[in-house]
């Protein structure tokens, strides 16, 4: 789960880097990471990270509402 969160930000962080036509669909690759961290952190009982990616969901929904709204 870990390792797919990380392939998701990695592609989601060079998506955005690139600022070409399909950029915005980096901030859905977060989203889906943040998801999964936070699931996997609130399993681990891990409530710093599971805070810190709850603010992150919360970011990347602002990016998706503000790049494709």
């Amino acid at each position: 789960m870990k390792w797919l969160a990380t392939a998701l930000f990695l592609s989601a962080g060079t998506l955005l880097s690139l600022n070409i036509e399909i950029s915005r669909f980096g901030f859905l690759l977060f989203l889906s990471g943040h998801v999964l961290l936070s699931v996997y952190f609130y399993k681990e009982k891990d409530w710093a990270m599971t805070t810190q990616n709850g603010f992150f969901i919360f970011v990347d929904a602002l990016g998706i509402y503000r790049w494709f709204y």
